[in-house]
């Protein structure tokens, strides 16, 4: 005897639709293991300010804390590291964690980065981790930030 399981489904649900407003003159990339990328134009010599979503599949236990363990984690691996904050926002009656750092590469310029998590609960069946990662180098990030953010705070998202 068999029986079929599909994808989406209840005991499966799809990843959450998102939409985004980006700058008209942004451009759309195309990266493997994301799920939206966009930057702005190239302009020799210069860091691209850019936002990346991904969206992660986790069991239905993973939780807000769990999602800033990561956050953290990850955070300490960065070389010179330069916390600027870390605190909870919503938007759209959606908790996120928001974190702004700036970190130098030997031998690259900085970039600062402002990143966001939300964990959205599909029914007790699993969580999705939506990831929303802006960066910017800091010779333009008094201008450029404001711009990342502006983007990470229009984020919609629809849950099937």
């Amino acid at each position: 005897m068999s029986k079929t399981i599909s994808y989406p489904s209840v005991d499966f649900p799809g990843p959450p639709r998102l939409s985004l407003d980006v700058p008209d003159d942004w451009e759309t990339l195309t990266v493997p293991g994301v799920q939206v990328a966009v930057a702005q134009p190239r302009v020799e010599g210069r860091f691209r300010a850019n936002v990346v979503v991904t969206v992660q599949r986790f069991g239905p236990e993973f939780s807000l804390e769990a999602a800033r363990a990561g956050l953290e984690q990850r955070k300490a691996g960065l070389p010179e590291l330069e916390e600027l904050g870390t605190g909870e926002i919503t938007i759209d009656e959606i908790a996120w964690i928001a974190s702004e750092y700036g970190y130098t590469q030997p031998g690259r310029p900085t970039v600062v980065q402002a990143a966001r998590y939300a964990v959205i609960d599909r029914a007790g069946v699993a969580t999705d981790v939506v990831e929303i990662v802006g960066s910017c180098g800091a010779e333009h990030a008094e201008d450029e930030i404001e711009l990342v953010r502006s983007v990470q705070d229009s984020v919609h998202l629809t849950i099937d």
